[in-house]
């Protein structure tokens, strides 16, 4: 909620009369966003919550009217959202894809069930994840690679109709944040080095833990989700999708052991970007959410979101949406 360019008067708040307890609260960053051939600047909410005994009660309606007040006093005439809800009308609508890292977890929480006719030790195998990655020249990020992977993400960007406009200070704070002593990681990011030390590919990942609600043997599930990702090979001209493809899917594989190895019990993807090319062969199970992708104030023709009317992953028409929201 504070990254470059955020401001106090973008987090607003509701609290009752006599206990002054919060019971409502929104907060948005001003951001950029290519939309096609256009760059726009605008207002992307990304925390909204109001008090449970409170919901049902018009008070959504009135954080997201402040916080379009305010934008419009800082000369932000356009909105971005994201939710799981059908509102008028979404420019894209992505599916959630969910892969198992800790299956007897996730079954002991009611998260993922036993196929008919299978065994938990089946399931257990299925989904088990080497102990190491395969990627030569994998390797931690630093902030001095920062400069290198707003390049190369640029150029992977440009093929999306919805994708970020990242400066170097974004960069930094999203995949490069400083964590102070005693506070928990909550982004993982990597790039791959060639024998010239030139960055040639970048993935990351991020966590939001859900509790294990009434579970005697869990408090919470770790959750890792895709965040961005960049390689050049989809840079190489002739295109070569073949390629694009084999290349994806052995930097999502070497990404599901690292968040293996950090103690991550699944992985979340979505449809967007070129997800459709290892979803399926990384073993990742269509989810029944949706996100559904929303401006404000602002026309847009609709951008693929990676699958079809039947709501299942198109390989063949990729997604055009670039951008994802932590």
């Amino acid at each position: 909620m504070m990254p470059p360019g955020w401001a106090k008067h973008y987090h607003v708040g509701v609290r009752a009369t006599q206990s002054r307890k919060l019971v409502a609260f929104i907060s948005a960053i001003p951001v950029r966003v290519r939309v096609r051939n256009k760059v726009i600047t605008c207002s992307e909410v990304n925390f909204l919550c109001v008090h449970k005994k409170l919901r049902g009660k018009r008070l959504a309606p009135v954080l997201i009217k402040e916080i379009t007040r305010i934008s419009n006093l800082h000369e932000i005439w356009q909105g971005l959202y994201t939710a799981g809800i059908v509102l008028p009308r979404p420019v894209s609508t992505c599916r959630y894809y969910h892969r198992s890292l800790n299956w007897q977890k996730l079954y002991e929480c009611n998260f993922v069930h036993l196929p008919h006719g299978s065994k938990p030790q089946y399931q257990i195998r299925k989904y088990a994840v080497p102990d190491h990655t395969s990627t030569k020249g994998l390797r931690e990020m630093k902030p001095a690679d920062i400069e290198a992977v707003v390049k190369l993400m640029d150029r992977y960007m440009s093929r999306f109709d919805i994708a970020p406009e990242m400066s170097t200070e974004e960069a930094t704070h999203w995949f490069c944040p400083t964590v102070e002593a005693g506070q928990d990681q909550y982004i993982w990011s990597y790039v791959v080095e060639d024998n010239e030390k030139n960055i040639t590919d970048f993935f990351s990942f991020y966590c939001i833990e859900s509790s294990a609600i009434n579970n005697p043997k869990h408090d919470v599930i770790r959750v890792a989700y895709l965040f961005y990702y960049a390689t050049d090979t989809a840079l190489k001209e002739p295109f070569d999708k073949a390629a694009l493809k084999s290349r994806l899917n052995d930097l999502v594989h070497d990404a599901l052991i690292l968040a293996k190895q950090a103690r991550f019990d699944v992985f979340n993807a979505l449809s967007l970007m070129d997800n459709g090319l290892f979803l399926e062969q990384q073993k990742f199970g269509a989810g029944d959410g949706q996100l559904h992708y929303y401006l404000f104030n602002y026309r847009a023709n609709p951008i693929a979101g990676g699958v079809d009317k039947k709501n299942q992953l198109d390989e063949n028409a990729l997604s055009g949406v670039g951008l994802v929201l932590p």
